[in-house]
């Protein structure tokens, strides 16, 4: 956006929702590739019947790729959210606003990895 202020997610405070979305990209980029090696190296009958209920493969294999980051986004951001111990989500912010508020006392992805570490021994 021109004259906008480009987003840094490293500017960003630690959050629960950062750390969701922070890993959605490496997830889509291994989701296109699986995509590409099936459609290369598998057999996709099935694909090819669905052709009859849309005009083409491609379209297909978008609204796939659009349903899945709605599963990615609704299970990781509400589903595993609220499946966490009420212990752990009290000391993660949710949002960027929780955030900036101070809540809780993990404030990197390291002291998240440390209390994970320490409460699955």
């Amino acid at each position: 956006m021109p004259g906008g202020v480009p987003w840094n997610p490293s500017k960003e405070p630690f959050s629960y929702a950062k750390l969701c979305f922070y890993y959605l990209p490496g997830l889509l980029v291994f989701l296109a590739i699986a995509a590409l090696l099936i459609s290369a190296f598998g057999e996709l009958r099935w694909l090819h019947q669905m052709g009859n209920w849309f005009p083409s493969s491609v379209l297909l294999r978008v609204a796939i790729g659009a349903a899945l980051i709605g599963a990615y986004y609704l299970f990781f951001m509400k589903v595993l959210w609220r499946l966490l111990p009420a212990s752990i989500r009290t000391r993660i912010p949710y949002d960027a606003k929780e955030a900036s508020e101070s809540k809780g006392d993990i404030k990197s992805f390291w002291d998240l990895r440390k209390l994970v570490l320490r409460t699955r021994n």
